[in-house]
């Protein structure tokens, strides 16, 4: 994932894009094909998650040339009864030249769903992302639509009557962006070829053609990290004003790339806020990675976890089963997942149930017989009355405030930590921010994953599972480069940095909203990001929130307690 929020793991990841390319998947394949000659590996004898929610929604999965034989092929025709294509439909895969469409593979996908009674997905029509340079590239207006209307014409009119739905449209909101007061949905959008070229109208022409090759498909957009309210404000925002105009469009799917320290409650404020529109439902690329597995496999314990937050989501699923046309996992054993070293899928790479099988087939029955544990008590830190001078220099009147420790953990066991104290006056919080981290590197264009310090505040400590408007978040890298989170930027924020000899300190102002007084507790966190010397992010260190969601989710920030 691409974001300017600070989410660890992959989202979406985020988390949270497919780009395991066409050829790549075919060599694992072929691989896989082999491993299963050697193993003569069978599918075990369960109940097929698809009777197991009949007359509830359709039951998904990913398809790849290799479902046509072998196990892979019973695997699919067992448990579900609807597949989308991982790769080989996106525009790369179906006109990776002009003008020469590659049919064949997904001729294959839908021949094969035709003569064993699946229902087929086309994924996706209009994305940036595994997109040819060709139809990226910079042109004229009427030239782009062109181009559009062309592959989409071409595409869903070869597929036309043979398909339940297509995702039209994938990914085109930005991250980071908040929906205005005046709703304009289109301020809102990713800046993407299609954008550039055509203008904020390509979304709807997109959708317009797609319905002109293919009347009778269902019409979706489709997007991850729709958990997140602002990004699912967006989003409800569009699906209504497209609704309005008369374009023919019918649903909202939540891709669901997550992770076992996913808030639930997230997911289940989008679905309430998406079931007001009038939209349909899908969730359309469901896995749930574990964070810090060792690449040895997981314990029992983590595979339990995992488990949990696949039955709080199909507790969920099954509570709006009147919006929600199918749940689709991307992926069924894990060693063939995009999200592999993260083991996110129901089945292990020998194709046996894990726990995550069990608790989607009985969700509340597995919930009852591994109880979910309590979020323990948040840390406290204790601000001391004073105002420093923000210049990097540690002012004496630091020394009145106690050093807390940033050290737990979120993305892996081992990484850069550091230390953090807080001040406060009427007006604002100071927060001091000592990292020990011998490599220093800001080279990546996303501002998460460069090294840097993230600061997050919510003046009224409600621990919600989304922000409100008194909550920040607030980066400044170990070069001082400052970038905001989910609430934007707030005037007045100040920031200075030191390199020092095993690391970088930072110091901040946060300018409040409300006015201080004694005794009030804030909600409060700090993460340490830190980067490799080629530019990625490694290592995740909080002061509470051992999830990876403190740039969505208040909810398990720790405490500051404001003192003399």
């Amino acid at each position: 994932m691409k974001r300017l929020l600070g989410k660890t793991g992959a989202v979406c990841v985020s988390i949270l894009v497919c780009l395991n390319m066409t050829m790549g998947m075919s060599l694992a394949d072929e691989q896989s094909t082999k491993d299963q000659e050697k193993k003569e590996v069978h599918i075990e004898n369960l109940t097929p998650l698809k009777d197991i929610y009949k007359g509830k929604f359709l039951i998904g999965n990913i398809y790849n040339s290799i479902n046509l034989t072998g196990v892979d092929r019973d695997m699919v025709l067992h448990h579900f009864n609807v597949v989308t294509p991982e790769n080989m439909m996106k525009p790369d895969a179906m006109q990776l030249q002009k003008g020469v469409f590659t049919f064949e593979s997904a001729d294959a996908m839908t021949g094969f769903c035709q003569e064993n009674g699946l229902k087929t997905v086309g994924h996706t029509l209009a994305w940036h992302s595994q997109t040819p340079d060709w139809m990226n590239a910079a042109c004229g207006r009427e030239e782009a639509i062109g181009r559009l209307r062309d592959h989409i014409s071409n595409v869903a009119g070869h597929y036309s009557g043979k398909l339940l739905s297509w995702d039209v449209v994938n990914e085109a909101i930005q991250d980071g962006a908040k929906l205005p007061a005046d709703g304009n949905w289109k301020s809102c959008l990713r800046d993407t070829p299609w954008l550039r070229n055509i203008g904020t109208d390509y979304i709807e022409l997109a959708f317009q053609f797609a319905h002109e090759a293919d009347p009778n498909a269902k019409l979706y957009y489709n997007d991850y990290n729709l958990n997140d309210n602002n990004k699912a404000e967006i989003a409800a925002a569009m699906y209504t004003d497209l609704k309005k105009k008369g374009i023919p469009i019918d649903g909202i799917g939540m891709q669901a790339h997550y992770s076992t320290t996913l808030p639930v409650a997230t997911v289940e404020h989008s679905l309430e806020l998406f079931k007001k529109t009038g939209a349909e439902i899908s969730i359309t690329e469901l896995d749930v990675v574990v964070s810090k597995a060792k690449e040895t496999g997981l314990t029992k314990e983590e595979e339990i976890a995992q488990a949990q937050t696949y039955a709080q989501l199909f507790r969920l699923y099954n509570q709006y089963s009147d919006v929600i046309e199918r749940v689709t996992f991307w992926g069924y054993t894990d060693t063939r997942s995009w999200r592999s070293s993260s083991f996110p899928c129901l089945f292990d790479g020998d194709y046996k149930a894990k726990e995550a099988y069990y608790a989607v087939a009985d969700p509340d029955g597995y919930l009852n017989k591994h109880p979910l544990k309590e979020i323990p008590e948040p840390n406290t830190i204790n601000a001391v009355k004073g105002t420093p001078v923000i210049d990097g220099t540690v002012d004496e009147i630091w020394n009145q405030a106690k050093e807390e420790p940033v050290r737990i953990m979120t993305m892996a066991w081992q990484g850069a930590t550091g230390t953090v104290k807080t001040l406060w006056d009427e007006k604002n919080i100071y927060v001091l921010v000592r990292v020990k981290d011998k490599t220093l590197n800001t080279d990546s264009k996303n501002a998460y994953e460069q090294d840097s310090v993230e600061l997050f505040l919510d003046e009224n400590n409600d621990k919600s599972y989304y922000y409100q408007e008194d909550d920040g978040q607030f980066r400044v890298s170990c070069k001082n480069m400052v970038t905001f989170g989910s609430n934007g930027k707030r005037e007045g924020f100040q920031s200075s940095v030191k390199v020092t000899e095993d690391g970088y300190l930072v110091e901040a102002k946060i300018p409040l909203t409300t006015t201080a007084e004694k005794g009030k507790v804030m909600g409060f966190d700090v993460q340490i990001n830190d980067s490799n010397e080629r530019g990625e992010r490694i290592s995740v260190a909080k002061f509470n929130d051992d999830s990876d969601n403190s740039w969505q989710s208040t909810a398990r920030w720790g405490n500051l307690l404001l003192k003399e």
